[in-house]
């Protein structure tokens, strides 16, 4: 398109104009010549006829192809690798704690023999009476949450041997 008013588009080239129609002529005789004219050209080419690739081109391409399919099958070695030994440091992990666990508390009880630690129950000795069928839940669930943490810290009292 031409910076020209309407009035002179029919008016001959300028020198400016001939100039740069030479650059572009130069441009697409020479690929290796960077110009974005040029580049806009030759996309426009290849979508409206495309033509055959050379087969230095075409070996370039897929060995590219090639060296991305390698490089792409190292990182799932790797990523396989490092998910590999996570799982061997997460199994190992986990023989450590039952280890430790099935050797007991760290902590010796105090004064003899430890007291003994209560278990999880039924919630029928916190309630004599029966259930209403509605309402009353919000009562319930409190009464059990307070008997359950009183439960835990005599718990934590009994393993660490206070009385």
């Amino acid at each position: 398109m031409s910076d020209r008013p309407d009035s002179e588009v029919d008016a001959p080239p300028t020198q400016e104009e001939i100039a740069r129609a030479e650059e572009l002529r130069a441009a697409l005789d020479d690929p290796r010549r960077s110009d974005e004219s040029a580049e806009l050209a030759r996309a426009l080419t290849a979508a409206w006829s495309p033509s055959d690739l050379a087969p230095e081109r075409h070996r370039a391409i897929f060995n590219r192809a090639l060296s991305l399919a390698d490089a792409r099958r190292h990182r799932a070695r790797a990523s396989t690798a490092s998910i590999g030994a996570g799982a061997i440091l997460a199994l190992a992990a986990g023989v450590c704690i039952v280890v430790w666990a099935a050797r007991g508390p760290s902590v010796p009880p105090a004064r003899g023999a430890p007291s003994p630690v209560a278990f999880s129950r039924s919630t029928q000795e916190l309630f004599a009476e029966r259930f209403s069928p509605r309402g009353g839940e919000t009562s319930r669930i409190d009464r059990i949450a307070l008997a359950r943490g009183a439960d835990l810290r005599a718990n934590e009292f009994a393993k660490w041997g206070v009385r």
